[in-house]
């Protein structure tokens, strides 16, 4: 039995009303589920960084150290020539002079056989960008350390 169209019961746009109702409600999951996940990735984007510097840094320290016992395993009685070469390698490298310490071991006797060796010591403070590395950090910095020991040059 077919009905005539004058018994359709279908209203037209019912259909249209129900998927606009749920794709509005989709949209508004979608933001929610932004809002929560968005810190958490920046966040980490964040922390990535960091550690970047944190490497940048570390391979400038080691470099610094190189270069300071470079200098000294030929003027192994310049201690202040060692720690100016560390201090100018490290600085032209974007290091922060004041967070810079750096040691000088030269052995008292320099004319023996074996020659001895110079040893460089460059430490810095590194203070990560992200607030909270730093508050699980004791002191809110992160010592870096490098060093460096070369057989002075036997002189003729």
């Amino acid at each position: 039995m077919v009905l005539p169209a004058a018994y359709d019961w279908k209203v037209s746009g019912d259909d249209e009303t129900v998927k606009n109702q749920q794709k509005s409600s989709n949209k508004g999951q979608s933001l929610v589920e932004f809002a929560l996940i968005i810190p958490a990735f920046l966040l980490m984007a964040v922390m990535v960084f960091d550690l970047g510097r944190a490497v940048y840094y570390s391979s400038s320290v080691h470099n610094a150290a190189r270069e300071a016992a470079r200098y000294g395993i030929v003027h192994p009685a310049d201690e202040a020539g060692m720690k100016g070469k560390a201090v100018n390698y490290a600085v032209g490298l974007g290091l922060q002079v004041s967070d810079v310490s750096i040691d000088v071991v030269v052995p008292e006797d320099t004319s023996s056989f074996p020659p001895p060796h110079v040893t460089v010591y460059v430490n810095y403070d590194f203070f990560p960008a992200t607030p909270l590395v730093s508050n699980f950090i004791s002191g809110g910095k992160i010592t870096i350390k490098g060093e460096a020991t070369m057989k002075l040059e036997a002189l003729p």
